[in-house]
């Protein structure tokens, strides 16, 4: 008692929901080929976020960085050290070329945090005219949170990555 369309409709629908579940068992099979642990990236970004929050908030420096600063230069790098540990104790990426990518990130990061230890330092210790050595303090530790983003968007962060929004001054 079936006509023609009714025929043609079911098979049509079988076949959709074939390729759709086809489809979908390819979508959960390359999901598992994901070299980073479930969470990894989304949990370090979280953090990321976190940071950048408080670096462009409550730590932010103004237009000029001076001894008024200490404590804000003493908070970030507290802050970029507990990111360095929360990401250190997240399981590892099963392969070893994301592995890689990950270690040479939190080197990177330790190598900022380092940077903005030797800065807060520099600047409680600071004497009339070491200007210039401040200010090549302040570059230099740009520089390592830029090399920072680099290897963060190599390992695939997103957050991470953006350290744009960490910037020491905000552009005029």
């Amino acid at each position: 008692m079936h006509d023609e369309s009714t025929y043609r409709q079911r098979r049509t629908a079988r076949r959709t929901s074939g390729i759709s579940a086809a489809t979908l068992v390819t979508v959960a099979a390359l999901g598992g080929c994901s070299s980073s642990p479930p969470g990894l990236v989304e949990s370090a970004d979280k953090k990321c976020d976190i940071v950048t929050d408080r670096f462009r908030g409550d730590l932010a420096y103004g237009h000029d960085i001076g001894g008024d600063d200490l404590a804000k230069m003493r908070k970030r790098g507290a802050l970029i050290r507990d990111l360095y540990t929360h990401v250190k104790g997240l399981p590892a990426p099963e392969s070893k070329a994301k592995r890689a990518e990950l270690t040479t990130w939190l080197q990177k990061l330790d190598a900022y945090a380092d940077e903005l230890y030797t800065m807060h330092n520099t600047f409680q210790n600071a004497k009339p005219g070491m200007d210039l050595l401040l200010a090549m303090i302040a570059a230099e530790a740009g520089t390592k949170s830029k090399e920072a983003g680099t290897a963060a968007k190599a390992f695939g962060f997103h957050s991470c990555a953006d350290v744009k929004r960490w910037e020491y001054l905000p552009p005029d």
